[in-house]
């Protein structure tokens, strides 16, 4: 009776201790299926080494022994200098024996070195996988890959890694064929997020080339730093992009991490630099900055084999950048600066990314494909919003240039209306006072006209007086002359006048005649002698005649008048040298004085009318008229005169007239 009431709770003690003593026996095995497209490697005993000192059968030992620590998902240890042991049982289906590919999944490890672990138990290398692993295939995946040939039965695998990221042991199996094919919708996802952002880099680089505005490179800098972050985070950039420059070089995403803090504070500062946000939160927004260009200098700095310190550095500091941030935007938030709002909201979203990532990194949630790439979206949404700042902001520039335009336009309207004003008073102005000036010159050339005959008929008599008394008296012939020769002078001196006068009117027609040059000469030369009985005259003039057709009483005031200029100017007593030569076509007359000369300058001034020499013109008689008649007369019979310094000093007087009949008329 006793024993038959107390069976029933033998058996079920006995059944409770087997089972319990098979579960503390039983070692974690991972399933492999012919139908299984990708396998996770879990459950797995793992332990840490802290030196790294551990070989691989010392390891295998500690993960045998009973009680070892036993992982059953994909887990984040955090950064952790610490080397990872795991060992992983497999239990593969006859139907599963075969090809199979070892993925050490996102995020990867620097090495991590695969043991297969035959039955005498002694750990041989496999594989080495990682970041700075060589590739053992040529195929392109996010993932690092190794063939695995895995036959029937039991495969125990040891794996041993360090890695200066985050501590995640992701391993899979997966056939090659599903693995191409999830890899290639994935790729195309990467392909658009690259296409949207090149298209903000293009549009950033165009907008900076048209307004010159470094907020715009800002943009381009932010957008390069959150790809380089995603593109190596996702395995894009190792897996695709650079495969054989990451064989050689370690690119880390933490430096594209820090490079985000900079771009992500410099574009608020530069945005809320305004007057509602107070230059203390400014300064505090652009150390925030500073802080994340100097946790890029150590993440390029740090050796390798410690730079899991400063990444971990850098993720620790990230999201108390963004809350920092946050608050000193919510300062111009509640000063109503408009920038703000978005910032905030720009804020919000990129704080949940970096929130996703930390809980990640700490083990809080799970490292799978959600929680590695969902992250991305931050960036995604961070840098659509920053586009539409910037676009807000050109459409605010383009705004304010309009108005611009519209007001300079209104005030060069305005502008032209008084223009218009002025220009119809000074029109006005200036016709009467060109009505002003035709009377001034009607009575100008009638004041000259009565002059030049009251003059003529005084100046007719006293030279016909002088005459005869020469006659009657030769004794007194020399002073006699010289009254005639001083009545001669005024008379040129009334027709230099009377034919400028016409010249400027245009009624002067030319009365053209064959003459001798040198008879011209030699007169204006003897009138002259005889008025300055101390100056000498030196004549060159040629034996044969030279005969020109030309109007002789123009030509003789011309002449006249560059003789009278030389004996002016030049000092008393010295000569006046006047020569005449000729070819075929033209004769020259060459007039040399031994005066001060003219300066270089002035050599073609000297023939406008009523221009003077300001060097020569002191204490000298004369109204600028003379030289100006001079180039009047022979330009119109087709000659030229011009003016040059002497041989020996002084001033040369060159007119050179064509033998032929090549006149114009001075009223054209």
């Amino acid at each position: 009776m006793y024993f038959s009431k107390h069976i029933p709770i033998f058996f079920v003690s006995l059944i409770t201790f087997c089972a319990f003593s098979a579960g503390a026996s039983a070692e974690p095995v991972t399933e492999i299926g012919s139908t299984t497209s990708a396998t996770a490697l879990l459950p797995r005993t793992i332990l840490f080494d802290t030196d790294g000192s551990l070989t691989p059968a010392q390891a295998l030992d500690r993960l045998t022994t009973p009680g070892a620590a036993e992982e059953t998902r994909v887990f984040s240890h955090g950064y952790i200098p610490d080397t990872l042991w795991a060992r992983i049982v497999l239990q593969v289906a006859p139907d599963a024996a075969g090809l199979w590919y070892l993925s050490l999944e996102l995020p990867n490890f620097d090495r991590l070195q695969v043991f297969r672990v035959p039955e005498d138990g002694v750990p041989v290398p496999f594989v080495e996988l990682g970041d700075h692993a060589t590739p053992v295939t040529d195929i392109r995946t996010r993932y690092h890959i190794a063939p695995m040939e895995i036959a029937e039965g039991r495969t125990v695998l040891l794996v041993r890694g360090r890695t200066s990221s985050t501590v995640t042991l992701d391993l899979k199996l997966r056939r090659l064929d599903q693995l191409l094919e999830a890899e290639q919708d994935y790729f195309a996802v990467q392909a658009f997020y690259l296409g949207i952002a090149a298209v903000f880099a293009l549009s950033a680089l165009g907008l900076f080339a048209y307004t010159r505005q470094a907020i715009y490179l800002v943009y381009l800098f932010n957008l390069i730093a959150h790809s380089g972050v995603w593109l190596l985070i996702n395995g894009t950039g190792p897996g695709h992009l650079w495969p054989e420059f990451a064989k050689t070089y370690s690119v880390d995403p933490h430096f594209f991490v820090a490079m985000t803090i900079v771009g992500t504070a410099a574009f608020a500062a530069i945005f809320l630099s305004t007057a509602r946000i107070p230059q203390t939160v400014r300064l505090m927004i652009w150390v925030v900055a500073a802080t994340g260009l100097a946790l890029m200098a150590l993440c390029a700095l740090v050796p390798e084999d410690q730079r899991y310190w400063a990444n971990s550095l850098v993720s620790t500091i990230v999201l108390p950048g963004a809350g920092i941030l946050f608050m000193l935007t919510a300062v111009g938030l509640f000063r109503g600066e408009p920038a703000a709002r978005p910032l905030m909201l720009t804020w919000t979203g990129l704080g949940a990314a970096v929130a996703l990532a930390t809980m990640r990194d700490l083990g809080v949630i799970p490292s799978n494909a959600l929680t590695l790439t969902g992250a991305q979206l931050g960036s995604v949404f961070e840098m659509i919003v920053f586009a539409y700042m910037l676009l807000q902001r050109l459409g605010r520039v383009q705004s304010e240039k309009e108005d611009i335009q519209r007001e300079a336009l209104a005030a060069a309207r305005e502008q032209e209306k008084v223009l218009e004003r002025r220009v119809t008073e000074r029109t006005s102005e200036l016709d009467a006072a060109i009505e002003r000036e035709r009377d001034a010159r009607r009575l100008q050339q009638q004041f000259v006209a009565m002059v030049s005959h009251e003059f003529r008929n005084p100046l007719a008599i006293i030279d016909s007086a002088a005459q005869n008394l020469t006659t009657r008296e030769p004794e007194d012939s020399g002073r006699l002359d010289k009254i005639r020769a001083s009545v001669r002078r005024l008379r040129r001196m009334i027709d230099t006048c009377l034919i400028d006068e016409r010249i400027e009117g245009g009624a002067m027609l030319l009365q053209a005649e064959r003459l001798e040059i040198c008879e011209l000469v030699e007169d204006a030369a003897e009138m002259l002698k005889t008025a300055n009985q101390d100056r000498p005259f030196d004549l060159d003039l040629p034996e044969t005649p030279v005969i020109l057709t030309a109007d002789p009483r123009l030509l003789e005031v011309a002449i006249s008048n560059v003789l009278d200029n030389a004996v002016k100017y030049a000092p008393s007593g010295t000569p006046i040298n006047v020569s005449v030569t000729s070819d075929e076509n033209s004769a020259e007359i060459t007039v040399t004085d031994q005066g001060p000369g003219i300066v270089a300058s002035e050599r073609e001034r000297i023939f406008e009318r009523y221009y003077r020499s300001e060097e020569n013109a002191r204490g000298t008689r004369g109204a600028g008229l003379g030289l100006h008649l001079v180039r009047s007369i022979v330009t119109a019979h087709g000659g030229t005169v011009r003016c040059d310094g002497g041989s020996s000093g002084g001033t040369r007087f060159l007119i050179r007239l064509p033998l032929t009949s090549s006149m114009t008329d001075l009223s054209a």
